[in-house]
């Protein structure tokens, strides 16, 4: 019977090594993935955490601009009071009941755009009527001059959800 014959003990080190080496290398690629992956799903919680917030503060955007309108009648109701009706408080109800919808429509993000006497913006304002400049001097500095606000703009949670609707001064 022929004896077999075992590898030599620098011939095992070596193997050990080549296998430690592999190993190792495999380690690295197995770590490196697991990194990856647990980055991306950090990124992907904080996505959706962003995704989450937005739906919480936009969700009632649609009702809250409904009810934009019933400030319009409100605003319409108040603007049309006599100083007769003024100086009698027949409007007092009107106004109590407006400021009691802004505040709490405040808290769910609401911002107004009242901009009378300020710049034309077309980014949060709609020019629906213009003026020519009746001054005598009528320089470029009276230019989309917004001389009259027909309807306020509003921004939920710094998002525009309608623009102001207003007169401009045109040259």
């Amino acid at each position: 019977m022929e004896e077999e014959k075992l590898p030599s003990e620098l011939e095992t080190i070596k193997e050990l090594q080549e296998t430690i080496a592999r190993l190792e290398k495999e380690k690295e690629e197995y770590l490196s993935g697991w990194k990856r992956a647990k980055s991306d799903f950090i990124n992907y919680q904080k996505e959706m955490e962003e995704k989450i917030k937005n739906i919480i503060n936009f969700a009632n955007s649609n009702l809250i601009l409904d009810l934009t309108t019933v400030l319009d009648s409100l605003d319409l109701a108040i603007n049309s009071l006599t100083e007769e009706d003024k100086k009698r408080n027949l409007g007092k109800g009107y106004i109590l009941i407006q400021n009691q919808i802004l505040d709490i429509l405040k808290k769910y993000g609401l911002e107004i755009i009242e901009p009378k006497n300020e710049t034309f913006n077309p980014e949060f304002h709609e020019a629906i009527s213009t003026k020519k400049c009746e001054k005598e001097n009528c320089d470029k500095s009276d230019d989309n001059l917004i001389i009259e606000v027909y309807s306020k703009g509003y921004f939920l949670n710094g998002k525009l959800i309608r623009p102001a609707k207003v007169k401009v001064i045109i040259h």
